[in-house]
């Protein structure tokens, strides 16, 4: 029961009297920390540095230094005597000349700084690595030799605070105690360099059997300049991220050159992908469109700055025609294209048979419907005649019958007359 006592009293004077951060004094700040070099692990050192404008009084202020995984903080070094002018340095050394001297015990996988004042309250914090009392996030630590140094504005003139270690601080390759950082001076821009033209051509992101996606895919570029140009330097990227950088590589004038994917590692998806081409500035000189689901043995090819699908890969050779899509749709117009193979290849076991020509009809008078219909019309005219010519052979034998009386007395009559005159 007394020990269970002993630790909520101790738990309670942790919480009570642990320091905070003093606002009042966050313009000294840690701001370089070296945890030792391939020489000597024990040549490291910590800096403070004066952010403000007025002179600072550090007398009397310590520091203090906590494993990556401990609970508790040992005081390391006590400044005597020192004021911090604005823009001064002050540093804890280890094995360094500086101005305090401490016993080296900085881990260099991760741990815990802390600076206070001499009322023993934190003025400024600092982990690294796998540190557990980092303000917000440890910072990215250092190999022996480097450092971990606070980001300078040097416009401003004044250092990076925004209570996090990992955006506040950066590595130094070469370490500068008690100084500004020399070697992370923003650099002057390099001068662009005009590079000529160069296009991607062609991507055959699904290659039909016997061909393999692994061996067989390929992006392709063109060189529309006369004269050959190195490409060492220029990325090809995709959708991913994937990028490849082309190293030892010539394209001719007016010539393309096909990258295979076993060289670049660069996988054309079958759902859909484009690839990016950018020159050695950085700048994206050609893309090409996504070519959503690929068709099985065709390539993506560029025409007259359009992409298109094209029946033959050609790499390092100019694109072939453009495969023209009927209105099926893109997974039937494959179908029907090896279907068309299959019967090219047994076409040529058989005689050829001659071609028929077909004409089609047409509802114009010039078709071929315009002489049906006068034979029609002819036909029907000429049983017009015969009926007319029935109906008038029908009247008269009907009046022949109708009148034969009469007719046979006018017969006698006749006969009668000539008969008397002989």
């Amino acid at each position: 029961m007394k020990k269970f006592y002993s630790m909520f009293i101790g738990l309670v004077l942790v919480f009570t009297f642990t320091p905070i951060v003093n606002a009042n004094e966050k313009n000294i700040l840690i701001t370089e920390v070296q945890t030792g070099t391939e020489a000597s692990a024990s040549q490291e050192f910590v800096e403070i540095y004066n952010n403000g404008t007025i002179d600072k009084d550090i007398s009397g202020w310590t520091m203090y230094y906590k494993s990556a995984s401990g609970t508790t903080w040992t005081k390391k070094a006590t400044v005597v005597s020192k004021i911090i002018v604005p823009g001064g340095f002050y540093l804890f050394s280890a094995n360094l000349p500086g101005d305090t001297s401490y016993s080296s015990t900085l881990s260099q996988a991760g741990g815990n700084i802390q600076i206070r004042d001499k009322s023993g309250v934190i003025v400024d914090q600092f982990g690294w690595g796998s540190a557990n009392s980092a303000l917000t996030q440890a910072a990215s630590l250092a190999d022996a030799g480097q450092s971990m140094y606070r980001i300078y504005d040097f416009e401003n003139k004044t250092m990076q605070n925004t209570d996090n270690n990992f955006d506040d601080f950066e590595i130094a390759n070469i370490p500068t105690a008690s100084k500004l950082p020399d070697l992370i001076l923003p650099e002057p821009e390099a001068e662009l360099i005009d590079y000529p033209k160069i296009e991607l051509s062609e991507l055959f992101p699904d290659p039909a059997e016997p061909l393999t996606d692994s061996a067989d895919e390929f992006i392709e570029l063109f060189n529309p300049n006369a004269q050959e140009i190195n490409l060492s330097g220029w990325k090809l990227r995709d959708e991913s991220g994937t990028e490849y950088l082309i190293k030892d590589k010539i394209i001719l004038g007016n010539s393309r050159l096909a990258i295979m994917v076993n060289e670049s590692k660069i996988t054309l998806n079958n759902t859909g992908d484009s690839i990016t081409l950018i020159n050695p500035n950085g700048e994206i000189v050609d893309e090409s469109t996504n070519y959503g689901d690929a068709q099985e043995g065709l390539s993506w090819i560029k025409v007259n700055g359009q992409w298109y699908w094209s029946l033959t890969p050609t790499p390092n050779s100019p694109n072939a025609e453009i495969y023209q899509e009927t209105e099926t749709s893109p997974a039937q117009a494959v179908k029907n294209v090896k279907k068309a193979s299959k019967k090219v290849t047994a076409k040529k076991a058989t005689a050829k048979k001659p071609k028929v020509s077909k004409v089609k009809a047409s509802p114009s008078k010039s078709s071929s419907a315009v002489p049906i219909k006068e034979s029609l019309k002819s036909k029907n005219s000429n049983l017009w005649t015969w009926l007319l010519v029935a109906a008038g052979v029908a009247t008269i034998s009907y009046g022949i019958y109708e009148y034969r009386t009469e007719i046979q007395l006018q017969l006698k009559k006749l006969r009668s007359k000539f008969g008397s005159r002989s």
